[in-house]
């Protein structure tokens, strides 16, 4: 065999053997803290709604949120909502006048006639922005 031809051919196996080991090396991850983002730093936009009426449309917080409502049948509600982490995931804690649940970030939930919807501000101007309506 012709000494270039060899060496073009080992030049060849090196390079295709090179490409493989690549190719199979684990990805590199760009972020090495491993914590969860501050989610008590997180705008959110809230509504409350009673079938019947508006109480809360479009209003915006960081932290917790509170707000006491009278629905229409003259009955009061205490409403709190806190972003937490919870079982590993980042959901809002709701509480409705001495119970609780968990609803997602952007998420709504009915309590009755009561409706509570939460919007992550983040996320929806991350939205609006792909779609071409903020700069």
């Amino acid at each position: 065999m012709n000494p270039s031809t060899f060496k073009a051919t080992l030049l060849i196996a090196t390079g295709f053997a090179a490409g493989l080991l690549v190719a199979n090396l684990p990805k590199a991850v760009a972020n090495t803290d491993d914590s969860p983002p501050d989610i008590a730093k997180k705008e959110f936009m809230v509504s409350i709604n009673e079938i019947k009426q508006n109480f809360v449309f479009g209003e915006t917080f960081v932290g917790s949120y509170q707000r006491e409502v009278v629905l229409s049948d003259g009955e009061k509600r205490s409403i709190e909502l806190t972003p937490m982490i919870h079982d590993g995931m980042q959901v809002v804690r709701f509480k409705d006048t001495g119970g609780h649940t968990y609803m997602g970030l952007n998420g709504t939930t009915t309590n009755g006639t009561l409706m509570v919807q939460l919007r992550d501000m983040a996320e929806r101007k991350r939205q609006l922005r792909e779609q071409g309506w903020e700069r």
